[in-house]
């Protein structure tokens, strides 16, 4: 029933494995979605166009010169119709030229054209999906929030044997599946509507000298993801980030800041008008006692740097709190729980966030992360390792329940 009605866009490429795209569009189309292919010029020395026409009932674009029979030009309104881009199979290619946001053929404009969710099959030789610059596309692909299917391993067309096949049909329908309910899901919650939410993301630097700092690893990744969480759930929401490797997200208003004190006013001055608190960013302990002027010059065998304590962004807010509901990050790497639930009380949160950093697939600069909610009631809630925008809502929906029944 996910399929039903909706309007997808299948983006095929000249991998090996296109027979599947086939497959795939049969079976969207038995679901009831309205399938729209757009083919590469490699695409069509694999597959004549005219199969895909019939399986899916509507024209094949090749040509982004297409005049179509309205007057918008087809590529656009596709875009401007389409719930779901899947490129399948996606090649090293399509995968380098969407990371680099080159539009050159109806495909590649296609996708920087749509404004619903994408999602990539990578398929091709394993040597090629390892290669360094692929990986790199891939990573800055999914920084970006583009899905993948990832290929499955085994034997290759091309007589290898190894990572690189293109994932089952099957698992490419169950994976567009998810992303149209979640998707739906998402339009249709606006249960922060009304709300002011306040989200703290990334790393803030205490300098040394004019040259060097000191910082943590955070990417802003998992507060960036809670804000344009709480912004889609009806929010109205400010941002305060310190450094990130990731864009901010958009409409958002966002305020940056560098040091630890700097983080600290900005919450200190927008505290009182805020309904919510989530400090998902990871502000320095310490910093040097004294800033020098000019870069410290290599002398001495060893250097001692005098550090002093930052304030306590979250306790101090702890301490104020009202009507605000707090929500603290617990990063150990060790003893999750028993710091998470001295950190719950230290600094009168309503709600712990705790990830144990070194766990794979968690923690710093990661796409996924494995957390553990704690509150004030004493309920523990291990999430499995999730996306991080997924594991935003898992904690926007805890914080929901929270206030609710705060308000009984």
């Amino acid at each position: 029933m996910e399929f039903r009605d909706r309007t997808i866009i299948l983006g095929v490429t000249g991998g090996i494995a296109i027979h599947k795209s086939l497959d795939l569009a049969s079976q969207l189309v038995k679901s009831g979605a309205s399938v729209h292919v757009v083919m590469t010029e490699n695409a069509t020395c694999l597959v004549q166009p005219l199969q895909f026409q019939v399986i899916s009932r509507n024209p094949v674009l090749l040509n982004l010169f297409d005049t179509g029979t309205d007057w918008k030009p087809p590529h656009i309104d596709l875009a401007d119709r389409a719930d779901l881009l899947a490129i399948v199979p996606a090649t090293a290619n399509i995968i380098g030229k969407l990371a680099n946001g080159i539009a050159d053929d109806p495909l590649s404009t296609v996708a920087v054209s749509v404004h619903c969710p994408i999602l990539l099959a990578p398929a091709m030789n394993g040597h090629m999906y390892q290669n360094p610059f692929v990986k790199r596309n891939i990573d800055t692909l999914k920084e970006q929030g583009i899905h993948f299917v990832e290929p499955a391993s085994g034997d290759l067309a091309c007589g290898y044997e190894g990572v690189g096949r293109l994932n089952t049909v099957e698992m490419i329908l169950e994976s567009m599946r998810n992303i149209l309910v979640s998707t739906a899901a998402r339009l249709e919650t606006q249960d922060l509507r009304g709300t002011r939410v306040l989200v703290t993301a990334g790393a803030t630097r205490e300098y040394l000298d004019p040259v060097r700092f000191i910082t943590n690893r955070s990417s802003g990744k998992m507060g960036y993801a809670i804000a344009e969480a709480a912004a889609q759930r009806g929010a109205e929401v400010q941002l305060v980030s310190g450094t990130a490797t990731v864009p901010p997200p958009v409409g958002i208003e966002i305020q940056q800041v560098e040091t630890t004190l700097d983080m600290y006013d900005a919450l200190q001055a927008a505290f009182n008008e805020t309904d919510i608190v989530i400090m998902a960013g990871a502000p320095t302990d310490y910093r040097p006692r004294e800033f020098t002027p000019h870069k410290i010059k290599k002398t001495a065998e060893t250097l001692t740097l005098p550090l002093e304590r930052n304030p306590d962004i979250a306790q101090t807010l702890g301490e104020r709190k009202t009507h605000q509901t707090l929500v603290c990050f617990a990063a150990e790497t060790n003893d999750l729980l028993e710091n998470a639930k001295k950190k719950l009380i230290r600094k009168n949160c309503d709600l712990i966030v705790a990830n144990d950093v070194l766990a794979e697939g968690a923690g710093f600069q990661s796409d996924t992360n494995i957390v553990t909610l704690l509150d004030r009631d004493g309920t523990c809630e291990q999430l499995p390792r999730s996306s991080k925008r997924d594991v935003a809502d898992a904690i926007l929906t805890k914080i929901i329940s929270i206030r609710n029944t705060t308000a009984k």
